[in-house]
């Protein structure tokens, strides 16, 4: 019984392995919106700090660290960003890019527009790719560190109050 047992649960293992790696490796087309610079400094998922200025992106299967090729449907215009949040969290969204990717693909100006996905895979990434990607993301980093945008806080106006003359 129990080898009949580990053969099962190997077999359910192989099986939803190679399920989930066919649903990543697929290509995927829906609508992509972006961050705002005023989220610069939060937190992501990963642990990283949002930078505005790198080529970042939130998708919710995709794993932390993953190069993804996007590309406008409307202009054809491609961008390279990497996966380092979960999200969107509005359902008929199916990616949030990073205000520089978004400025590149050409959404900022309409908020979201559709979009074609395609995650790289390590034939992709041979060494010149890579080390493209990576050296434009510390380049960027050593230009502009993560800033924090904060609002400034508008000052109250004192009321002034009429005395009312006693006689």
């Amino acid at each position: 019984m129990t080898l009949l047992f580990k053969r099962f649960f190997l077999f359910v293992l192989l099986f939803v392995g190679v399920f989930v790696e066919g649903i990543l490796a697929q290509n995927q087309q829906g609508k992509a919106s972006y961050y705002h610079k005023n989220l610069s400094g939060k937190k992501t998922y990963s642990g990283e700090r949002y930078n505005s200025y790198l080529f970042t992106a939130a998708h919710r299967k995709y794993p932390m660290g993953t190069w993804l090729e996007i590309t406008n449907i409307q202009s054809g215009i491609k961008s390279y960003v990497r996966v380092n949040d979960r999200g969107p969290h509005q359902k008929r969204l199916l990616i949030d890019v990073s205000f520089s990717a978004a400025k590149e693909l050409g959404i900022v100006g309409a908020g979201i527009a559709p979009v074609h996905i395609r995650p790289l895979d390590d034939a992709d990434l041979r060494d010149t790719l890579l080390s493209f990607l990576q050296k434009r993301d510390s380049l960027i980093l050593k230009e502009h560190p993560y800033t924090v945008y904060v609002k400034k806080a508008k000052k109250k106006k004192k009321s002034k109050k009429k005395k009312k003359k006693m006689r």
